[in-house]
């Protein structure tokens, strides 16, 4: 009778950190919704605002919301404790600063989950970015590829990158549970490498055509801020996909689902130099600093190397992709920093780089 009584549930997972501005929009966007049978875990992380106050006076306003604290600092830590806590059949995370667009998101997730018995349902978004909406690249760009084919793989994670995002998404719990996934403790892009890990699970994907989500563009978050630690951070993901590979998978799985690891690894190396220049008043010595700085990883420089091959870009459909990986890659191994320093430079001042973002060129 108890699992009876959460069957079809959603429980809709929020980290609460510093967000007491946009808090209560995200929580109204919930209660406004014409599915009503869902809960919603607030799980607060170390605020210096109001943010728990507002979580606590709206739980006890709606009995289906609950506030707790997390003591372990983090957005991988909030998650997982409103994992734990979680008794839905289906997990939706929210962030804080987000909200659905609609009354209905609840709604088309839960019957397209029910229809199709999908384990991951996807659907498209919209970015708020100072008081307008712009349309990202939607999933279309990819979701009718084969979900084993290497140009799913590259758009669904890299060049569109929807896959990569732990909202905009409805979750059956039973698939999380049955294959332990869970957030891991990294300083940023949590949410990449636990869907990366989803997907070497080999879910079931269904995707929604429908905008499912706004995502709000905030500069406080650390999806916007500057961070030295980057390079750190993309290496041990790099490291723990690695080990999921030699843990879990064969000697043939391995090598095709290896590609994985050195796009992460190309993309972090180029937008982490891109963060450089802005950063550092468009110094081109930082960014040669730093290129050398990624080349002293042996994983790294295997990536340039596989990535010059055809093995992995040969399968690619994009020819922008193709040569961008290899002209990059092959400048890397030749050791001509400042060759790419330029380049980077050349992207930038043109505003070329935005047109490699989800949501396209900007005014």
């Amino acid at each position: 009778m108890e699992t009876q009584k959460y069957r079809h549930m959603i429980s809709v997972v929020v980290p609460v950190y510093n967000a007491q501005e946009y808090l209560a929009v995200m929580i109204e966007s919930l209660l406004n919704q014409s599915y009503a049978k869902w809960e919603l875990i607030l799980v607060e992380n170390g605020s210096r605002d109001g943010s728990f106050e507002i979580c606590t006076m709206y739980e006890k306003k709606d009995r289906r919301i609950c506030a707790v604290q997390e003591r372990k600092k983090g957005v991988s830590a909030a998650r997982n404790s409103g994992l734990k806590m979680a008794r839905g059949e289906y997990i939706l995370f929210v962030d804080a600063d987000d909200f659905l667009p609609d009354s209905n998101v609840l709604e088309r997730f839960v019957t397209t989950i029910q229809l199709t018995k999908a384990d991951i349902v996807v659907g498209n978004y919209v970015r708020l970015w100072n008081g307008q909406q712009l349309k990202a690249v939607s999933h279309e760009a990819f979701s009718k590829e084969n979900p084993d084919s290497e140009d799913f793989r590259f758009q669904g994670f890299f060049s569109v990158g929807t896959l990569s995002y732990a909202w905009g998404k409805l979750y059956r719990s039973q698939f999380l549970n049955q294959n332990k996934l869970y957030f891991e403790e990294v300083s940023y892009a949590e949410d990449k490498l636990f869907n990366m890990k989803c997907y070497l699970n080999n879910p079931k994907y269904v995707f929604l055509p429908d905008v499912v989500y706004v995502y709000r563009k905030n500069d406080q978050s650390v999806s916007f801020r500057y961070r030295a630690d980057s390079r750190e951070c993309w290496l041990t993901i790099a490291y723990k996909l690695r080990y999921f590979f030699r843990k879990y998978m064969s000697t043939d799985e391995r090598k095709k689902y290896q590609g994985l690891i050195y796009y992460l690894l190309f993309f972090a190396c180029f937008f982490d130099a891109k963060m450089e220049y802005v950063q550092n008043r468009h110094s081109l010595r930082a960014v040669v600093k730093l290129l050398k700085e990624y080349q002293t990883d042996r994983l790294v420089n295997e990536t340039f190397i596989r990535l010059t091959h055809n093995f992995y870009t040969g399968k690619l459909s994009s020819r922008f992709w193709k040569i961008m990986i290899k002209g990059f890659c092959i400048a890397m191994r030749l050791h001509l920093y400042y060759g790419l320093a330029i380049g980077i430079k050349l992207l930038i001042d043109i505003r070329v780089d935005e047109r490699l973002s989800d949501t396209g060129l900007r005014e």
